[in-house]
């Protein structure tokens, strides 16, 4: 490995910026943990953003998870309130950013080129009792459409094969789109995995929006500076200059691999089969890099990066329904298998809630399953408040609506599949659920009064203010 003694002037916000902004909640962990036994089980059960910092097998390195779990983290991350993120990101969204390439930055400060590559240097956990191997699942994958030249950037699990390849899957989309064009040329995709960064960068990698939008210029607008990139060594890509770790090489074309079992978002095994193989030319690193791990079971950020921009896109859209709906927020719990939304909203007209449910239930991309909306008295974010409003204010004679032979998320597999994983065309086909568990709408006041929630006298006080006094 060679080292590059360098000390960086500018400081533009990264993984460590971050992990700085929240160490009033970072869990640190000095006892010894195994990335192939315990670590997994241990990320699965944090709270909150926690920090190994001795792994087996792999003296000096760290690892992070759990950084963008909650809406205290989410908070933090956009210099917002806990309330404001959603309606904050639903704003960003519509103003990307700049980027900008430069000579070079941290992630050159080492590099392990061709005959050097080794990925097992690399602290990569198993994730699951059903993998096989350890997975990159923080990986932001980048590529560039050899057409428009317009830089592309997903989220793609890695199964690591050998010391210098990795197997990986497309679930159809931009990524799978660009990687055709390569195979019809009979070229080899050039490929670039980012590893460890500010979580809003993880962000816009995880949101599904136009072919020609640059991830990397949305997440520009998500943390308010020009993102800085520099050039790969071995691939003509361009990554973020302040990133952990970047591992470049090429797909090859019409090369197809046994890959998986993995656990995906839904906490089941999905999409196992032949898929691409990544070849790797090149491993450049911070000199003190930390592996930034995305833990998959159980409820973890792997669901919560990708539910932001989602919950986001949503929130816009159905601010645009009936020409304004009085939208409070919106949140896909992590428990909901990211296939429930639930929407916050008070009705002021007869139906209004039903119209907000199929609204959210046709949003693009998403492809939500089921809708629950609610009222501003009912704490979205808890579970428990969330079905005592379905259990008390929902006649499922009237208020519950099912609409059949809708596309599903191809990951859902409670419903049948029509075209199998591997192909662009992947397809699943099934029924969607709207739920009105809302009071009466402000247009019927007096049947909206007998709704009135009891709270208890004091209600907002909080037990632990009183207990540490």
């Amino acid at each position: 490995m060679l080292v590059t003694e360098r000390r960086w002037v500018n400081t533009p916000k990264d993984l460590r910026t971050y992990i700085e902004e929240i160490k009033d909640q970072l869990i640190i962990v000095d006892k010894e943990v195994d990335i192939r036994l315990n670590l997994a089980a241990y990320s699965a059960q944090s709270p909150s953003p926690i920090m190994f910092t001795n792994i087996k097998g792999y003296p000096g390195w760290k690892i992070c998870d759990i950084l963008f779990k909650n809406r205290k983290s989410q908070g933090r991350a956009l210099g917002v309130s806990s309330r404001e993120v959603v309606p904050e990101m639903a704003k960003l969204l519509k103003r990307p950013g700049q980027c900008k390439v430069v000579p070079t930055g941290p992630v050159k400060e080492q590099k392990m080129l061709y005959d050097e590559v080794d990925l097992a240097k690399l602290p990569i956990p198993v994730h699951s009792d059903v993998n096989k191997g350890p997975y990159i699942t923080s990986g932001m994958c980048v590529t560039r459409d050899p057409e428009t030249g317009i830089r592309n950037v997903a989220f793609l699990r890695n199964q690591v094969k050998l010391r210098n390849a990795t197997g990986f899957m497309m679930a159809g989309g931009h990524s799978w789109e660009i990687f055709s064009k390569y195979e019809q040329r009979d070229e080899a995709m050039p490929m670039a995995i980012v590893i460890g960064h500010h979580p809003l960068y993880e962000v816009a990698a995880a949101f599904r929006g136009s072919i020609d939008l640059d991830e990397f210029e949305l997440a520009s607008s998500f943390i308010g500076e020009t993102v800085e990139l520099v050039k790969c060594e071995t691939v003509d890509i361009e990554v973020p200059a302040h990133a952990e770790i970047v591992i470049e090489g090429k797909v090859s074309p019409r090369v197809r691999e046994p890959e998986g079992p993995f656990c995906e978002f839904t906490n089941y095994c999905v999409a196992q089969g032949s898929n691409p193989v990544f070849n790797v030319s090149a491993i450049t690193m911070r000199k003190d890099a930390i592996y930034r791990n995305i833990q998959t079971p159980r409820f973890t950020d792997h669901q919560a990066i990708a539910s932001l921009p989602r919950e986001a896109h949503i929130f816009s859209r159905l601010k645009d329904v009936e020409g304004g709906l009085d939208l409070l927020d919106i949140h896909t719990p992590p428990w909901g298998g990211s296939f429930l939304v639930l929407v916050q909203m008070t009705a002021h007209f007869e139906g209004q809630a039903r119209t907000a449910a199929l609204a959210a239930l046709s949003t693009a991309n998403f492809m939500p399953k089921i809708v629950i909306v609610v009222d501003d008295d009912v704490d979205i974010y808890n579970a428990e408040d969330v079905m005592w409003a379905v259990c008390t204010r929902v006649n499922p004679q009237t208020d519950i609506f099912v609409i059949n032979d809708m596309r599903i998320y191809p990951m859902d597999l409670s419903c049948p599949e029509i075209s199998p994983p591997g192909e662009k065309s992947w397809q699943r086909i099934g029924g969607k659920m709207g739920i009105d568990a809302t009071k009466p709408s402000t247009f019927r006041s007096e049947e909206r009064k007998k709704f009135k929630r009891a709270l208890p006298i004091g209600f907002g006080l909080e037990l632990s203010d009183l207990l540490s006094k």
